[in-house]
């Protein structure tokens, strides 16, 4: 009830920075600043977040190409520079990622994430070679809950296709994208960086907080009725219990890594070479690798690719993750784990199809539909809940 009476009232103060922005259109000028959207931006603050290590270096104009609304509001960004930003091969086409409307502050501000992408690119992604964008700023305002992530535009500097979540994923894309997540994972497994970072049994309290997001859950289900397991039907209650069961493992039992946190197959992109990687950090946490694994690959293949080809993933992960000072799972460990970790997946898109009318619309019915066929096809065959004991 405490948090709930906070979030109100950093909602009311939220809303009056908003209601203020609408007045007073800022403008981000010095690096201190944190921009409302994209296109607020100036060159003055390009330069200052941009050329700082470049003397003499300049923003000279920048123009705005396409852009999308979700959880987030995305601006695609075409920079130009003086000459000595482009002898140093400053980055050209970029990528801002803003909270520009209410329902994404209080969203990503109650929900704990409002820093997480920032927190990725500024501290992790330096450290681990893997297929994923570089980030080049990140900031937010912790009154208002405006938050900015400047990244590498990958659409146009890798040739980037992002995946669409209902289309069909092939083997070895899903091979190559679970070895990425392994290269992510073995680089932090233990790793002091991570210390810091909310748990994934935080993660789901800070959901709840913001969110209802049991009810949500409940609702979730009987919208997606038609697609759900007839086993699965109408049991929100065991459902619920079983992601509680398996943050709860996740948190405790498995050795902690860096976690992507929601790496759906609707967050992922092949480059032009056909790399698979990974977008959209904002929930990145700590916890076990199976949170990661069994979110991936049970959104991400169709039911009968992944009765045929999850066995073959997971000893591709495993051969990927490698020793991990001795900790590595056993092939019999991992079947286990991948098997109990397949319950926050169901949350994520019960409660996103489940959405009250505070809540952001952040994917259609359909994504929501076909995405948790997918991942409660995969807890009715592996038998999830009884590996969960719920």
């Amino acid at each position: 009830m405490n948090h709930k009476v906070w979030l109100l009232g950093r909602s009311i103060g939220v809303g009056a920075h908003i209601l203020g922005e609408r007045v007073t259109r800022p403008r981000a000028r010095a690096a201190d600043d944190v921009p409302v959207s994209g296109a607020t931006l100036t060159p003055e603050w390009l330069t200052a977040v941009l050329c700082a290590a470049v003397p003499g270096a300049e923003v000279t104009g920048y123009e705005v190409a396409g852009g999308s609304v979700g959880t987030a509001t995305r601006t695609a960004l075409r920079v130009t520079y003086n000459d000595a930003g482009q002898e140093a091969g400053l980055p050209e086409a970029l990528f801002a990622k803003t909270t520009t409307a209410f329902a994404q502050r209080i969203l990503l501000g109650g929900g704990q994430m409002i820093d997480g992408e920032t927190r990725f690119f500024r501290d992790f992604r330096p450290q681990v070679e893997m297929e994923a964008p570089i980030g080049y700023w990140g900031a937010a305002d912790p009154g208002s809950w405006r938050s900015i992530a400047l990244m590498e535009d990958i659409a146009e500097t890798r040739g980037a296709e992002f995946i669409e979540p209902t289309a069909r994923i092939g083997r070895d894309r899903m091979e190559d994208l679970v070895r990425n997540l392994a290269k992510l994972h073995r680089t932090f497994w233990r790793h002091p960086d991570i210390a810091d970072l909310k748990n994934t049994r935080q993660a789901l309290r800070a959901y709840l907080a913001a969110i209802d997001m049991r009810k949500r859950c409940e609702v979730g289900l009987r919208r997606a009725d038609a697609v759900i397991p007839e086993s699965l039907r109408g049991d929100a209650d065991r459902l619920w219990a079983g992601v509680e069961r398996a943050i709860a493992l996740a948190t405790d039992e498995l050795p902690p890594t860096l976690l992507h946190g929601d790496p759906h197959i609707g967050q992922t992109y092949v480059t032009g070479a056909g790399r698979m990687g990974y977008v959209d950090w904002q929930v990145v946490m700590r916890g076990g690798w199976a949170h990661d694994f069994a979110y991936t690959v049970n959104s991400g293949c169709d039911p009968a690719d992944r009765r045929a080809w999850d066995r073959e993933l997971l000893a591709a992960y495993l051969d990927e993750l490698g020793t991990v000072g001795g900790e590595a799972p056993t092939f019999d460990q991992a079947w286990t784990a991948y098997r109990q970790q397949a319950l926050f997946a169901y949350a994520a898109w019960a409660f996103t199809i489940g959405r009250a009318v505070y809540q952001p619309k952040m994917q259609s019915e359909q994504t929501c539909l076909t995405l948790l066929e997918r991942i409660t096809a995969a807890i009715d065959d592996h038998e999830s809940l009884a590996a969960l004991e719920v």
